[in-house]
């Protein structure tokens, strides 16, 4: 078996067995990863600790046929402010669950890393009211599947003018095609902000009924891809 270290971040954790756990983390080189973490709910150690959701740490690993196996972990950033406040913890666990359930597996991607870490500091350091729809819409963008916001995204018209979303269309979608939302202006300017990376201009804005529809329709673009819902998201109101 070969050995190596990386950094991640870890996702999700299952039971597995009486004494072991099942860790899903993201890492800057490998992308996803699943290791058994051995013997970490019978010990008073802080390796177990170091290895729940919303943590940030430098792994060390055996690689496994299926399932790698963790040697050794370090904290890097444990997110204490996240994890003591309920609000902040809800967007959290949000953010590592959707890469969870979103992004597939297969090899490295350091720029959705470089996403989940910055946006996990930025809750650290203070909530803001655009920072969960701001990283969901521009994880969708780093994944290849951004809105359609300058044309309707069933026939192709110019979007100039549209004012319907369709989370199952991907994007803005003429009035006479249905089953789509009313979307104001103001949303789309801001939605096409976080897409292309210009997440302060968002985070400047004060909290309104704008960053609800926003999100909502985040959660909405999220959830339809998925065909069910991210269970952090509902935790609490947003």
């Amino acid at each position: 078996m070969t050995l190596y270290s990386e950094h991640a971040v870890v996702l999700r954790t299952w039971k597995l067995g009486e004494a072991d756990r099942i860790v899903s983390m993201f890492g800057a080189r490998s992308g996803k990863i699943r290791a058994v973490a051995k013997g970490v709910r019978k010990t008073k150690t802080k390796f177990g600790a170091r290895l729940e959701p919303i943590s940030y740490v430098n792994v060390q690993c055996w690689k496994g046929r299926e399932l790698d196996i963790v040697t050794q972990v370090e904290s890097i950033e444990l997110f204490p402010a996240i994890k003591s406040d309920l609000e902040r913890l809800r967007k959290g666990l949000a953010m590592v669950e959707v890469i969870e359930e979103l992004v597939a597996e297969g090899g490295p991607d350091f720029e959705i890393f470089r996403l989940l870490v910055r946006a996990l500091k930025r809750l650290e350091e203070g909530d803001s009211p655009y920072l969960l729809a701001g990283y969901l819409w521009r994880l969708l963008q780093v994944e290849g599947m951004a809105p359609q916001l300058t044309e309707c995204a069933e026939c192709g018209k110019d979007g100039e003018g549209l004012s319907v979303f369709s989370a199952a269309a991907g994007g803005l979608i003429c009035a006479e095609h249905g089953g789509g939302v009313p979307i104001s202006a103001e949303a789309i300017s801001v939605i096409g902000w976080m897409c292309e990376g210009e997440l302060g201009k968002a985070l400047s804005l004060p909290d309104s009924g704008l960053r609800h529809e926003v999100e909502g329709l985040g959660v909405s673009q999220i959830e339809g891809l998925l065909n069910h819902k991210v269970r952090a998201l509902h935790l609490g109101a947003f």
